[in-house]
């Protein structure tokens, strides 16, 4: 059983609005019974594994499930063209010191590693000392939208671009068992075809919805961008004006998702986790973070099948 080995570990990865499914996850491994003994996190998954390990899941919880489109766009309204990203980071950094208690690494309650990409070398940077909510703002600096974190000598990026799911650094922290959370194997485009009718139906619902608010998000984007004198906001606009395409958000945000989905299938090849738990969530968009009661359920769902049949074998 996996609650009798010495040190489990959970790797979360990243993912974007999708990453809110490792609320789920989290809450499926406490209903089991098993004790996290230490937590590596990619993007999304530093951030949720930042309040893991601060005792402040269900406060993020409640975070993320009232979110709606005009949170979303609050947080992501900070234009600085022509910057090195689109999104300054200012809010969403307020945002983790009112729901993720302001610690150093090395006190939080369960041992917890924030993977970075080093965008001038292109190496992995593993934090395990400092500033938490620096690290974790590190983490989810995907390219082109959130600006770098400067660190240590260092220009800081999403760590998705090295190590999307990071079952190596949860291995590295003495782990012997690691049950992973991997958020983009799934398609974008629909749900998976072993769904049923009912839930199918379902899923279209929530994805119409979902979709009305990004419409929303995008209008009043292209409005606030409409009374800036830039020329290089000029593609930006044409982009989140056209409806039938994705918004400049999810076209960069996908870009990552793909090297990601790509990378870490081949990395777990070579780090394969114990437990891998994958969500079924590909119907929900990089910026659709004001879904997240889909997503963490999704999450929970996906945990709770896989953990009863890993117990049922074991």
């Amino acid at each position: 059983m996996l609650r009798n080995r010495k040190r489990i570990g959970l790797a979360l990865g990243g993912g974007g609005g999708r990453g809110w499914a490792h609320l789920g996850v989290i809450r499926a491994i406490e209903e089991a019974g098993i004790p996290i003994h230490c937590i590596a996190g990619t993007s999304m998954g530093a951030l949720v594994g930042g309040a893991f390990a601060n005792g402040k899941v269900d406060a993020l919880m409640k975070v993320a499930t009232d979110l709606d489109w005009r949170h979303v766009l609050h947080y992501f309204l900070e234009f600085n063209l022509p910057r090195s990203g689109l999104v300054d980071g200012t809010r969403i950094v307020k945002l983790l010191h009112r729901h993720i208690t302001p610690s150093n690494m090395e006190d939080a309650s369960i041992p917890l590693r924030v993977v970075a990409t080093d965008i001038q070398t292109g190496k992995e940077v593993v934090i395990a000392k400092g500033d938490m909510i620096e690290a974790i703002r590190a983490s989810i600096a995907v390219p082109g939208i959130l600006t770098p974190v400067a660190r240590d000598g260092q220009i800081l990026v999403d760590g998705g671009l090295v190590n999307p799911v990071p079952v190596s650094v949860a291995r590295a922290m003495g782990a012997d068992k690691v049950i992973a959370v991997d958020v983009n194997r799934q398609l974008v485009s629909g749900a998976s075809a072993a769904r049923d009718n009912a839930t199918v139906s379902k899923a279209a619902n929530r994805q119409n919805h979902g979709e009305a608010g990004r419409y929303k998000i995008i209008n009043l984007i292209n409005e606030r961008i409409s009374h800036a004198d830039v020329r290089a906001l000029s593609p930006v606009r044409r982009w989140i004006t056209r409806r039938s395409t994705p918004s400049v958000f999810d076209i960069m945000g996908n870009t990552i998702r793909i090297i990601e989905t790509e990378l870490s299938a081949m990395l777990m090849e070579k780090h394969p986790p114990d437990i891998l738990i994958q969500p079924d969530v590909g119907q929900i968009g990089f910026m659709d973070f004001h879904r997240a009661e889909e997503a963490i359920e999704a999450g929970y769902e996906a945990a709770r099948r896989k953990l009863t049949r890993h117990a049922a074998r074991h």
